[in-house]
């Protein structure tokens, strides 16, 4: 064979390094730049393969997500239809399955929601207390929990404990007429009247002047003029 002439070398396929060159006098970098890079070609190169790998990684994972949210939700949706008998074990199912979603925690207040309706109050105010120390203070889910708790504790005539989740649940946007309810009907069923009245009356002062609540207020000024009748 011929030995390699300086022609040859010329007519040759450019290297990676012949490219990368190329490309730096091309975008007119400054001496030391450019410098710079072919002294660390290396970590370039590792650089690119890290961040290629992980936007790879993060669009299949997010498909991945996307598609275990779809299953869990019609999940959900087939176990909510399922009779009663056997409906508290298919959300279980839900709830164990697909842990990680959003439907998981709806299967989970669902199967709570079932302890209410068969009487198993005590049993359904644990099941809240777990839901909630599951799910963020901003969640969208936490005042239905926390109203739903606050039911169970009433139901179970602990009237002291859902007197203080009624407290909490007036601070969420609308459900003050709900909490404020349910504050004056646990003292209402305790016998104390005036206290009842007390409450009533700080939730007219604290929605005054809002029309969304007029409907609410005629409720409300009903029962203090029931319970005045009754002093």
């Amino acid at each position: 064979m011929a030995s390699e002439s300086a022609f040859n070398k010329r007519l040759a396929a450019d290297t990676t390094f012949d490219k990368v060159e190329g490309l730096l006098e091309h975008f007119n970098l400054p001496p030391k730049v450019i410098s710079f890079i072919r002294a660390n070609l290396r970590m370039f190169q590792v650089g690119v393969v890290v961040i290629v790998t992980t936007i790879v990684f993060t669009s299949l994972y997010g498909s991945y997500r996307e598609k275990l949210r779809e299953e869990a939700a019609s999940a959900l949706a087939k176990a909510m239809q399922q009779g009663k008998e056997v409906q508290a074990e298919a959300l279980r199912k839900v709830s164990l399955d697909y842990s990680s979603t959003p439907s998981a925690l709806w299967a989970k207040v669902e199967i709570a929601h079932l302890d209410m309706q068969n009487g198993s109050f005590a049993e359904a105010a644990d099941k809240y207390r777990k839901i909630r120390a599951e799910i963020p203070a901003t969640s969208p889910l936490n005042p239905l929990v926390l109203f739903s708790l606050a039911q169970s504790l009433e139901a179970e005539k602990k009237f002291s404990d859902a007197a203080k989740e009624y407290d909490l649940l007036k601070s969420f946007k609308g459900y003050e007429s709900i909490a404020y309810s349910g504050m004056g009907r646990i003292e209402e069923v305790q016998g104390n009247n005036e206290k009842a009245i007390a409450v009533y009356n700080n939730f007219l002062i604290s929605m005054a002047g809002d029309p969304s609540f007029a409907q609410a207020k005629e409720q409300i000024d009903g029962k203090i003029a029931r319970l005045k009748a009754r002093l």
